[in-house]
């Protein structure tokens, strides 16, 4: 992200897998309402042997990509060259699908997933949020229902942040 980004990186700690994909949820809501847009959502998951379990709701996997690639790539092929043309084309766009998801990273950029992910303590769980159009009283009052969050990081003004903590700080209403 640059400094001319109006998206913005706001990671919440939780104490289980389930709160945190409540507060997706919440998210969620409040951008149906207009109130922010999600750009992207990763659920960071460190289990309790210190392995960490990552799901992304937006980059694509290399093997979706690969397979996505190949079945567009073997129809082409076969329409431009016949059954050669299926097993040419498939395996060469398979192969560039795969490289293209693999170095391709549209949401909240791997290397902060990585870091967050070793960060993280065992069986503990972190939802990074990539944001903007945020309304900064809504997001305050959502986050209210998660009494007990931590705010990992963030990329907000430091007086959002304050507003944040003071949030998952009060007990739910």
């Amino acid at each position: 992200m640059t400094e001319s980004d109006p998206r913005k990186l706001l990671v919440l700690g939780f104490d289980s897998p389930l709160l945190a994909q409540e507060a997706f949820l919440a998210m969620t809501r409040l951008a149906q309402s207009g109130q922010i847009l999600v750009q992207d959502a990763v659920f960071i998951h460190k289990r309790d042997d210190g392995k960490v379990k990552v799901s992304e709701t937006i980059d694509i996997s290399p093997g979706d990509a690969a397979l996505s690639s190949s079945l567009w790539g073997a129809l082409l092929g076969t329409i431009v060259g016949g059954p050669i043309g299926l097993l040419a084309v498939g395996a060469v766009s398979a192969g560039i699908g795969a490289l293209v998801a693999r170095f391709t990273d549209i949401g909240v950029p791997d290397g902060t997933v990585k870091s967050i992910g070793e960060a993280l303590a065992p069986a503990k769980t972190a939802l990074a949020l990539l944001l903007s159009h945020i309304d900064e009283d809504a997001l305050a009052t959502e986050l209210k229902r998660f009494a007990g969050a931590t705010i990992v990081q963030s990329s907000l003004s430091e007086a959002t942040v304050a507003a944040l903590r003071a949030s998952v700080a009060s007990p739910a209403a």
